[in-house]
């Protein structure tokens, strides 16, 4: 691969890593995303493994943003509030790294109705000389720990926005620690021994579950 610290997305992991990934959102889009693919792969002709290297590259270096689109039902004069997430490239911004609960700047459209549209980063607090500039990735700068190990192949140590996903359920979602195969106990005792992709899948299953109990 291109880059030493590449870090992969649960696209790259076997079935049985997915599968281990346990948590339904999550493993349907794994799947989902290595099906697809695999199918323009075939229809185009394409390498699988480059054309899955291309799509990492563009999830991982991207930005999801919320752009207004035109609605039909909105009355002339109206202003229309119907949105669409749409993902940019933006050179030199992803460099940028991401904190989920500390960030101290934000990514900006700035004139999104105009054709020189633009963006910028806001500091949303004072930043010192010297100090690490942070954004939080995801659509309006919010990004579960499993959007992030989807589209970026990390999983943060601290994102409040877990417990808000686990409270609001529904059928993608592992409603309490019962709905687990294992306990945290035995996922940490496993995380002390694990290896490549197991790391990552092993801390998502510690993070979610840690964050049944958060009072966030």
């Amino acid at each position: 691969f291109l880059f030493q610290n590449y870090k992969p997305t649960p696209d790259f992991y076997s079935d049985e890593e997915i599968e281990q990934l346990e948590f339904p959102m999550i493993v349907n889009q794994a799947k989902e995303r290595k099906k697809q693919i695999a199918a323009l792969a075939e229809s185009e002709n394409i390498p699988f493994d480059e054309l899955q290297f291309a799509a990492w590259l563009v999830a991982s270096r991207s930005f999801a943003i919320k752009i207004s689109v035109d609605d039909p039902l909105v009355r002339d004069g109206a202003t229309s509030t119907s949105e669409k997430a749409i993902r940019v490239l933006l050179p030199f911004l992803d460099m940028i790294n991401h904190s989920s609960d500390s960030a101290n700047a934000e990514l900006h459209l700035i004139d999104p109705e105009k054709d020189e549209a633009w963006f910028a980063i806001r500091a949303v607090r004072p930043i010192k000389k010297g100090k690490e500039i942070t954004i939080s990735y995801g659509a309006s700068g919010v990004e579960s720990s499993l959007g992030l190990l989807m589209n970026y192949g990390f999983v943060p140590d601290e994102n409040r926005i877990d417990a808000l996903l686990l409270r609001k359920g529904g059928e993608n979602c592992i409603e309490s620690l019962d709905g687990w195969s294992t306990t945290l106990e035995e996922d940490e005792a496993q995380l002390a021994q694990a290896t490549g992709n197991m790391v990552n899948v092993l801390k998502l299953r510690k993070k979610l579950k840690l964050s049944y109990s958060s009072e966030e």
